[in-house]
C-alpha cells in the first residue's frame, strides 16, 4: 500500500523513485527546523560555529543525497553513460570532504601543539618547585 502511494507522489511531482529517496535523505541530514536553530544559537553563542553547524549539516545533507541519487540510478538504470554526467555533484562532494579533511589534520595538529605545550608548562613548574 505504501509502495504504490509512494509511486503515486513520485509520479504526480515527476520525479523517480531514486530522486525521491534523495531527497528523502537530504531532507533527513539536512538542519533542522528554525526553532532547532535558534537553540542550537542559544546553546552555541557564537556565529561563527552556529553557521558552521549548519554548513555541515547542510554539506553532509547534500553529499549523501547525491551519493543516494548517483547509486540509485546506476543500479536501478540501463543507461550507464548517462549516469557519469553529473561532474559538478562529485566536485562539491570531493570539495567538502576535502574541506572536512583538512579541519581534521590542523586541529589534530593544534592539539598537539596545546598538549606539548602544557606539558612544558607543567613540567616547568615542577622545576620551580623543587
Amino acid at each position: 500500500m505504501l509502495e504504490g502511494a509512494g509511486a503515486g507522489v513520485a509520479g504526480i511531482m515527476a520525479i523517480s523513485k531514486v530522486a525521491a529517496l534523495a531527497y528523502l535523505m537530504f531532507n533527513l541530514f539536512s538542519p533542522p527546523c528554525f526553532a532547532a536553530i535558534g537553540a542550537m544559537n542559544s546553546e552555541i553563542k557564537s556565529k561563527k560555529w552556529l553557521f558552521a553547524g549548519i554548513g555541515l549539516q547542510l554539506g553532509i545533507g547534500y553529499s549523501i543525497g547525491f551519493i543516494v541519487n548517483f547509486f540509485g540510478t546506476v543500479f536501478s538504470s540501463a543507461e550507464f553513460a548517462s549516469v557519469w554526467m553529473p561532474i559538478v555533484g562529485w566536485c562539491v562532494v570531493g570539495i567538502f570532504v576535502g574541506i572536512l579533511t583538512f579541519l581534521i589534520i590542523r586541529r589534530k595538529r593544534t592539539l598537539k601543539e596545546e598538549y606539548k605545550l602544557e606539558s612544558a608548562r607543567k613540567a616547568e613548574k615542577e622545576r620551580v618547585a623543587v
